[in-house]
This record gives C-alpha cells, sequence and structure tokens, in this order.
C-alpha cells in the first residue's frame, strides 16, 4: 500500500478550491425565472420542487463550506509553518 504525500502545494490548493465554490455559493443568483424550458409539467414540477429546497440547503451546504475552507486555510498555514521550522532544524544537522 503507497504512503499518502501531502504537500504544502496539496494543502494551499484546497484552501482555495474551497474558496472558489464558497464564492460561487455566496454570489450565485436566482436562475430559474419560472420559464418555460421543461417541457413536461412533471418535468417542470420537480424542478420547482428542486429549486425550492435548494435555496434552503445552499444555506447550509454555505455555512459548512466556509467553516470548512477556515480550517483548510488554517491547516495550510500551519502546514507552511512546520515546513519551515523542520528545514531550519535540518540545516542545524
Amino acid at each position: 500500500m503507497a504512503d499518502l504525500v501531502v504537500t504544502s502545494v496539496a494543502v494551499d490548493d484546497a484552501a482555495v478550491q474551497l474558496k472558489s465554490i464558497l464564492d460561487e455559493l455566496e454570489n450565485m443568483s436566482e436562475l430559474w425565472q419560472d420559464g418555460d424550458i421543461w417541457g413536461h409539467r412533471t418535468l417542470e414540477g420537480a424542478m420547482d420542487d428542486f429549486i425550492d429546497s435548494w435555496w434552503v440547503k445552499r444555506e447550509k451546504l454555505q455555512d459548512n463550506i466556509k467553516d470548512l475552507q477556515g480550517k483548510m486555510e488554517k491547516a495550510a498555514e500551519t502546514w507552511g509553518e512546520t515546513e519551515i521550522q523542520l528545514a531550519k532544524s535540518l540545516e542545524g544537522e
């Protein structure tokens, strides 16, 4: 079984990607304008139900991603500091 290798680049990228997802969720506008694009009443009803519940679920998702993104930024900062300290400790040997 291969060892898991995590670099500061991977941790930094994860924080940036989570921030991008969060920005998309925070800045999205309601795309559904009751247009007749679905073609079938059953499908239109299902999409209306999905869209109505999406806005509620989006807020929960946003809160969870915001929390995770903050923790990922802190992890990236700590990871970078740890790498610097480890490199300095190796220089002394």
